[in-house]
């Protein structure tokens, strides 16, 4: 009688472990994992950016109309801004527009009057403008600038390049 019952307590100590190991499978196993991502600040231009702009002025009346535009931009950082720069630096803050090697000055607005005349929102060249985040639209205009030294120009075609740089 003691061997059959020393067999049954060996029984139940061997079969123990086993039985212990399937309640742990059958109940599972919580763990945890992490994610995560980086997005970068960036902007872009939503259109095929603003149209050229093509002010008039008239030197013998002093008179100038102004031309405008709208630069369409996205932009996922915080803080954008755009900055305007022109091909031919002039040193004075101011764009400068040339026939051959005549100056024409002109500024560049970001309001939706177009003036012409000088103080009408004008943004210094290289000076970063804010910009809203997300979808914005930037009204520019473009317009020569009346009085001194303009009034002196000479007849002729005069250009400039205008490039913008937007930073998130």
């Amino acid at each position: 009688m003691n061997l059959i019952r020393i067999t049954r307590i060996w029984a139940a100590v061997l079969a123990g472990p086993a039985l212990l190991a399937s309640v742990v499978t059958a109940a599972g196993a919580t763990s945890t994992f992490d994610v995560s991502t980086e997005i970068a600040s960036a902007c872009t231009v939503t259109d095929a950016g603003p149209a050229d702009l093509t002010p008039a002025y008239t030197p013998s009346t002093d008179t100038s109309t102004g031309s405008e535009t709208v630069l369409n931009t996205f932009c996922n950082g915080s803080n954008p801004t755009v900055t305007f720069t022109d091909a031919f630096d002039s040193n004075n803050n101011l764009f400068e527009m040339l026939s051959g090697a005549n100056p024409l000055f002109f500024q560049i607005s970001n309001g939706a009057s177009c003036s012409g005349i000088p103080g009408d929102n004008p943004i210094s060249e290289s000076v970063a403008q804010n910009l809203v985040g997300g979808t914005s639209s930037y009204d520019i205009c473009a317009a020569v600038i009346t009085g001194a030294p303009n009034t002196t120009a000479p007849a002729g075609s005069y250009t400039d390049v205008v490039s913008y740089n937007i930073t998130p």
